[in-house]
C-alpha cells in the first residue's frame, strides 16, 4: 500500500453553459482520461476492506475538483495547459457529437485549433501549479 500523495490534484474546468448531461459527460471523460494516464499511481491500494471482509475498490488518491468557466475562457485555459507541462486533457465538441474516433480525426484534420469548441479542460499536477492556472474559475456548485 502506497502513502497518499496530498501534494497533487486533478481539476476539471467545465463550460458552465452546457446542458447537465453534457457537463456530466465532459467531467467523466476528462477524469477517466487523467486516471488512465496516471496508471498505478492513481490509487494507494486495490481496496478498502470492511470489518466483515468485504471489498470496496479505492478511488483516486488525489482530490478531484470541478470548476466552471465561461465558454470563451476555455481556449485560453487550454493554451496555458499546453504550455504548463502538466498532464492535461481538453474535451471538445466533436467528442460529444460522435463516438467514432476515426470520425473525430477526420473532422479535426480540417480544423485549426482556434475553431475548436472546448467543453472542458482537465489538469493534473502539483497543487500550486494547478491552482495558479485555475484560480480565476469558480467552484462548481
Amino acid at each position: 500500500m502506497a502513502v497518499q500523495d496530498f501534494s497533487k490534484k486533478i481539476v476539471v474546468v467545465v463550460n458552465k453553459e452546457l446542458e447537465q448531461w453534457q457537463i456530466i459527460n465532459t467531467v467523466a471523460h476528462i477524469a477517466a482520461y487523467i486516471g488512465n494516464q496516471l496508471g498505478d499511481s492513481f490509487g494507494t491500494a486495490e481496496n478498502f476492506v470492511t470489518k466483515d471482509g468485504l471489498n470496496h475498490p479505492r478511488n483516486s488518491q488525489y482530490a478531484i475538483i470541478t470548476l466552471r468557466a465561461k465558454p470563451l475562457q476555455l481556449p485560453h485555459l487550454m493554451l496555458k495547459a499546453r504550455q504548463s507541462g502538466l498532464l492535461y486533457h481538453g474535451f471538445i465538441q466533436e467528442m460529444i457529437d460522435t463516438t467514432d474516433d476515426q470520425e473525430i480525426a477526420t473532422i479535426l484534420k480540417d480544423k485549426v485549433d482556434a475553431d475548436i469548441v472546448y467543453l472542458g479542460v482537465g489538469l493534473f499536477g502539483p497543487k500550486d501549479q494547478v491552482d495558479s492556472l485555475t484560480k480565476s474559475y469558480q467552484l462548481w456548485r
